[in-house]
């Protein structure tokens, strides 16, 4: 049976724009590592009428050999 071991990386700039760089940056260097991107868990906030996103969480996993 294949095992897996997860870690939850914060991301606090954006996904998209001018902060690109620094994701693919990030993303290659923790695949370099083995992880895996599964999911962006983005955290909203707000208040009244108004919702942003206030930072994210990169979700990833790893084979455990």
């Amino acid at each position: 049976m294949e095992r897996w071991e997860y870690i939850v990386e914060p991301w606090k700039y954006a996904i998209t724009g001018v902060d690109s760089p620094e994701l693919e940056e990030k993303l290659n260097s923790l695949g370099q590592e083995g992880w895996e991107l599964i999911n962006i868990i983005p955290q909203v906030g707000g208040m009244g009428n108004t919702v942003s996103v206030d930072f994210n969480h990169l979700v990833f996993k790893r084979k455990i050999e």
